[in-house]
């Protein structure tokens, strides 16, 4: 399968991986969970290899992709042509995998759940996509310059979203709370710092849901849609941690709950370019995840983000415009 014109050159480290990707992983019967997750193994090795085809295809690819959208090729008017040719690679890749293993169900098929699993994604089944398969070896790799694009293209909407953040970022935490709508009952009385309890005075400022504003933070270091919709994800369950230790139970937030409390989180995580992540995500996340809780979770996002754009045309300073609501501007 792979031809070394000097084997004598290699590592004893690389002669291993390579003996190891000689031989593709055999099975018999229908693919299960677990055997897709030998196979998901062996390709991200074999992609992250340059002797072997698909790592060499890959590499290809890349240097093609980066000599294509670097330099002169950045430009705004290129993002969809970009987009579209990573969706052309994970096709055509895909079609290569599937001749490697024919017992793999096509794009959008179901691998049936594992009797032995017990965590959710083994009872519900496991939808096979070439973008959960191969999007984690390829984007990586192809993202600078394709964010690059993504942040070219939403240039004005992040010039409107960052001064409404730096000006909204002014405010103490009790101040902006109340600015956005957040129930009392929400705000914290009291923060944890190094094991001890301080009291949050009207002047306290980025310390409420700290660890939420941290997790979301994470975003800008991942790559991938799934990855990104996880550090989402948790950030959610991060903030209804906080609330519950707050109100001492467990208290289910309803959505009129959770959307301002949301906003200040975004807000107090002072994240560029967060238009650009999210049309990044919506563009490349598997169709399979947009109608569970991550494609719920991310829409809650996007809400979010746009309802900072009517603040910053509507409200020039918090002073000025207490009785702005972000409730009755779409949330």
């Amino acid at each position: 399968m792979m031809s070394v014109s000097s084997p004598e050159l290699l590592s004893r480290s690389q002669s291993r991986v390579l003996e190891k990707l000689e031989v593709i992983p055999q099975h018999t019967g229908p693919i299960t969970a677990g055997r897709y997750e030998v196979i998901r193994r062996y390709l991200t090795k074999a992609c992250e290899t340059p002797l072997h085809p698909l790592g060499g295809l890959v590499e290809t690819v890349v240097t093609v992709y980066r000599m294509t959208y670097i330099g002169v090729g950045s430009n705004r008017r290129l993002l969809r042509q970009a987009v579209e040719e990573i969706k052309s690679y994970l096709r055509r890749i895909f079609q290569l995998v599937r001749f490697l293993f024919p017992d793999l169900p096509d794009e959008g098929g179901v691998i049936h759940a594992d009797h032995k699993g017990s965590s959710e994604t083994n009872q519900q089944g496991l939808v096979v996509s070439s973008s959960t398969l191969l999007l984690p070896v390829l984007l990586p790799r192809l993202y600078p310059p394709l964010f690059t694009l993504y942040a070219l293209d939403k240039e004005r909407e992040e010039e409107v979203y960052w001064d409404c953040v730096l000006r909204l970022n002014k405010q103490p935490d009790l101040g902006l709370l109340a600015f956005l709508g957040v129930l009392q009952k929400f705000w914290p009385v009291s923060i944890s710092v190094l094991g001890e309890k301080q009291q949050v005075l009207p002047s306290t400022k980025d310390a409420c849901f700290a660890s939420a504003v941290e997790t979301l933070q994470q975003i800008s270091t991942t790559f991938t849609p799934s990855d990104k919709l996880q550090v989402i994800k948790r950030t959610f369950e991060e903030l209804t941690q906080e609330v519950q230790a707050l109100l001492e139970g467990n208290f289910l937030l309803s959505m009129d709950d959770l959307l301002p409390l949301f906003l200040y989180v975004v807000l107090r995580a002072r994240m560029r370019n967060l238009a650009a992540e999210v049309s990044l995500i919506e563009d490349l996340m598997d169709p399979s995840l947009q109608h569970g809780e991550l494609g719920h979770m991310f829409t809650t996002l996007k809400v979010t983000l746009s309802s900072t754009f009517p603040a910053a045309e509507a409200n020039q300073t918090i002073s000025s415009s207490r009785t702005f609501s972000f409730s009755s501007s779409g949330m």
